[in-house]
């Protein structure tokens, strides 16, 4: 279920984002820190130092053309599972997903960011959700669990945020035997991310 929430979101992007490819890097973040080279970037917007105890996997812009960008990083061992759709895959005690999507204005960014947030809360048991503030960026967090009986995952917390003309959403998904707070844990990530000034 999560997959086919992942899939069904990035099918909405591609249908109403915009070109946004070729940008250097920025010089300085918006809460005035210089730009690092050793933060992960994605999309030349958002710059995230990877918190203690995570592990940056995938950066891909591969769908970069039409303004969208997608981050992993995990925590714990791994171990190979065959998914529900035959395929082996890596599974981590926990993983954080990072979307950003870029569209021509931000109501449009706004509305995305709702429509994943309406997304997320029919997918999942939301068991919580509050208006919090991570480095200087406003975000909706839902605390919840999982009800899909094929996701290897049991519980997360999902943020979605909007910076600028982007929108922006960040989960974090947890295996029953972590026994890490996934609020916590997605907070202190979301501190560590830093936004193009």
């Amino acid at each position: 279920m999560m997959r086919k929430l992942r899939r069904g979101i990035l099918c909405l992007l591609c249908l109403l984002c915009l070109t946004a490819c070729g940008a250097p890097d920025p010089e300085t973040a918006a809460d005035g820190t210089a730009w690092s080279s050793s933060w992960v970037t994605v999309g030349n917007v958002l710059g995230i130092e990877t918190p203690e105890d995570m592990t940056p996997r995938e950066n891909s812009d591969a769908l970069s053309v039409k303004g969208i960008y997608y981050a992993t990083w995990s925590m714990g061992e791994a171990e190979t599972i065959v998914n529900e759709d035959g395929d082996e895959a890596q599974l981590y005690d926990a993983q954080i997903y990072l979307l950003l999507a870029g569209y021509d204005d931000t109501e449009k960014a706004e509305e995305a960011a709702a429509e994943w947030l309406g997304m997320a809360s029919e997918q999942y048991a939301v068991e919580a959700t509050g208006k919090e503030t991570y480095n200087g960026q406003d975000f909706t967090v839902i605390d919840c669990t999982y009800v899909s009986e094929t996701n290897p995952y049991v519980r997360g917390a999902s943020a979605f945020g909007v910076y600028g003309n982007y929108a922006v959403s960040a989960e974090l998904s947890c295996r029953e035997r972590f026994d890490g707070n996934a609020p916590e844990i997605l907070a202190d990530f979301l501190e560590h991310c830093h936004y193009a000034a």
